[in-house]
């Protein structure tokens, strides 16, 4: 089975309940992947898959995927003259750190997206629209545009290309359950209300506020395919609360398959408040132990931030 792009805490979760994947949800799983995989090692993945698999619908689907985002990278990088490329930040860097930069070619911006982002950048592709002597005719070919994001060292994660002339998009799949990328999968969670959790690569903690019983009748409405947004979307979504390093608490969606389960904290006041919250949400703590252990951080982060 190809390793699928989750966290060693949910590898080890479905491996110890002897859960595995069909070739087709892996397919799907690892197109939908949240994690921060270049575009080339998910096609290079989902290839893999159909080499091997015995599933022709699947083998099919997955080569017409690879060779649409072969033709959309194509697309995107070429430039007959008619195009420029903006590089812009795709950090938390505010606008005055760092403001879009100009290229004519794909090379020049990827190179200074390397240069001076912090992390992921993002480089996208418009038209010289009021280009002298440019007019475009019926029997020129579409003004292609589109947009990149790429990692710190330029290796492409994502692709997006259209026709800037006819704003259609070439990317085929939108929300159908019968193809691979849309395709519904019943994942079991390991997680419990009150939690505490955190994405893996990610540096701020969180409480599930989905209890088993909860996940499982999601799973069965899921199935049914009453759903009036993409599938994919709800294959690996859980309801949590994140703890912001601002001492406020916000409302989250993160991927199931990113997380990992935490028994410990670092920040004496935060893991405080975090298991407040845990015991509150699960009817064993008080909203006055919550509140005391709340206000408490809000106040300590308050003067950290003062501070600097």
């Amino acid at each position: 089975m190809v390793k699928l792009p989750m966290s060693d805490y949910m590898w080890n979760y479905y491996r110890e309940k002897g859960i595995s994947f069909t070739d087709s949800e892996q397919a799907t799983i690892l197109w939908n992947s949240v994690f921060p995989l270049p575009k080339a090692e998910i096609l290079e993945g989902l290839k893999e898959i159909a080499d091997k698999t015995a599933d022709r619908i699947l083998q099919t689907q997955i080569y017409e995927r690879l060779d649409a985002e072969r033709e959309t990278t194509k697309l995107f990088e070429k430039n007959d003259g008619r195009c420029f490329f903006i590089c812009e930040s795709g950090d938390n860097s505010t606008e005055t750190e760092w403001q879009g930069r100009y290229f004519t070619t794909l090379e020049a911006a990827v190179a200074y997206g390397r240069e001076e982002s912090q992390g992921t950048f993002k480089v996208e592709k418009e038209a010289f629209w009021d280009k002298p002597g440019d007019c475009r005719t019926d029997d020129e070919p579409d003004i292609m545009g589109g947009c990149a994001w790429y990692t710190k060292d330029g290796e492409l994660l994502d692709c997006g290309c259209y026709s800037l002339a006819s704003e259609v998009s070439i990317n085929f799949s939108c929300g159908d359950p019968s193809r691979f990328e849309d395709a519904y999968i019943p994942l079991q969670s390991p997680f419990e209300i009150g939690d505490i959790v955190r994405i893996v690569g990610d540096t701020r903690p969180a409480i599930v506020q989905v209890s088993q019983e909860q996940w499982i009748r999601d799973l069965e409405w899921n199935a049914d395919g009453a759903r009036t947004i993409p599938p994919a979307y709800d294959n690996t979504r859980l309801t949590v609360e994140f703890l912001d390093e601002d001492g406020e608490l916000y409302h989250g969606h993160p991927c199931l398959l990113s997380l990992e389960k935490i028994g410990r904290w670092e920040d004496e006041l935060e893991w405080n408040l975090l298991q407040a919250a845990s015991r509150l949400i699960k009817g064993e703590g008080s909203l006055d132990e919550f509140l005391y252990d709340y206000h408490q951080n809000l106040a300590h982060s308050r003067k950290c931030s003062e501070k600097n």
